[in-house]
């Protein structure tokens, strides 16, 4: 199997990553602890997502809301199989906000909204903008990589899969073991626009 076969066979793993990380920013309210050694962060989903169903040509519906937890068409996609294909992200860490788009795909991002830059030279400003830009990979990079490991776990991803159906069904979490986080390592309607119009997550 070539490079190119490989990706298109695991492509699944961005959308799926994508819902995951809604679903569990969702469950903390936003805070998020990301497993890179730096402080908790508050990670939203914000203005823009776009959710689909599997293969070419799949039913595509894209809503523009400020938070797609409470839109009823984001609920409703989710609840015909879609998932995440596209999102808009708000990262706040120490006082310092992201904002990006990630496509599933490929985990590609774009129209990357840096924070301030703080220093006042030209040259370090430069300098200030590649560490913020490598700040963002570095965030996104150990968010994925954790949930490849909670993934590729059988015994860790069941638990977390039960939990994900229910809270596309509405149902009350609380009675979930550990739903008050969803971190590997851790000790109504808004007014949306919709264009557009089941797989279930998989085992």
């Amino acid at each position: 199997m070539d490079l190119v076969d490989r990706l298109a066979t695991t492509a699944f793993l961005g959308k799926e990553f994508l819902t995951w990380l809604w679903f569990k920013t969702d469950l903390q309210e936003g805070l998020i602890t990301i497993p890179d050694g730096g402080p908790a962060a508050e990670i939203w989903f914000c203005d823009r997502i776009v959710l689909s169903g599997a293969g070419q040509g799949a039913e595509k519906v894209a809503v523009k809301t400020e938070d797609p937890s409470t839109c009823p068409e984001c609920r409703s996609a989710l609840a015909q199989g879609k998932k995440v294909e596209t999102a808009r992200i708000r990262i706040v860490r120490a006082q310092r906000e992201w904002t990006v788009t990630i496509k599933g795909e490929d985990l590609a991002v774009g129209s990357v909204k840096l924070p301030a830059v703080l220093t006042k030279e030209e040259d370090d400003k430069a300098r200030e903008r590649f560490t913020l830009l490598d700040q963002l990979d570095g965030m996104i990079v150990a968010l994925f990589t954790e949930f490849v490991n909670v993934r590729c776990d059988a015994e860790a991803w069941k638990p977390q899969l039960d939990m994900m159906r229910a809270w596309i069904g509405g149902e009350d979490l609380s009675t979930f073991e550990g739903a008050a986080t969803t971190d590997s390592d851790s000790d109504s309607d808004t007014g949306a626009e919709v264009t557009g119009v089941v797989i279930p997550m998989a085992q």
